[in-house]
């Protein structure tokens, strides 16, 4: 996503934003899970740098994992539900269901936050630190992203501004690398885009 498009968006709510990526992208090309709760290699399209993001992640977390999914409603995994996004775009449907959840949502999962916080932000923080991935497919990813690392602070800005009054969050919280679990890379190469992160 560029600065120019951002701004010609930023105001829209979630279901509003999932409308627009699937005018922009369209929808999913299978639906995203078997009957038998197994991913369908037929909705990927990596390959052109887009990730597959469920629509009714604002009422659930985690429809993409099997073990979570089953225990939603099966529809949530039809091809009509399922929003194609880059990275940015990925994150931006993340904060605003965090801006917004689904009032009906499931009261014992906050929705939205872990996207955030456990998965994108890790990732884009070793990215725009300088991990190269050995992946195909997560290069065509972040290929589609690779010069836009402005929009990304400004979406983690609003992110932090949208926690500013929470005694439950706090900024370090957004301090972490993906791949350091997996010895591929370190919090400390990721230092300056911290520091950064600190002062926006």
């Amino acid at each position: 996503m560029k600065l120019a498009e951002y701004e010609k968006i930023k105001n829209l709510n979630y279901l509003e934003y999932c409308d627009y990526l699937q005018e922009k992208y369209g929808i999913g090309l299978s639906d995203y899970m078997t009957k038998s709760w197994n991913k369908n290699s037929k909705v990927t399209r990596t390959k052109e740098g887009l990730i597959a993001h469920h629509k009714f992640e604002d009422h659930a977390i985690l429809l993409a994992d099997k073990e979570h999914a089953m225990k939603n409603p099966y529809e949530w995994q039809l091809a009509k539900n399922i929003v194609y996004c880059d990275y940015l775009e990925h994150l931006l449907l993340h904060i605003l269901i965090c801006e917004n959840p689904a009032e009906n949502h499931n009261t014992d999962e906050a929705v939205g936050i872990g996207g955030v916080v456990n998965f994108i932000v890790p990732e884009l923080n070793d990215f725009y630190s300088g991990w190269k991935t050995n992946q195909g497919w997560r290069l065509n990813c972040h290929n589609l992203i690779k010069d836009d690392k402005d929009v990304y602070l400004i979406l983690i800005k609003r992110f932090k501004d949208l926690w500013k009054d929470s005694p439950f969050f706090k900024v370090e919280f957004l301090f972490t690398s993906f791949n350091e679990k997996f010895g591929l890379w370190s919090s400390q190469q990721n230092q300056k885009i911290y520091e950064e992160i600190r002062k926006i």
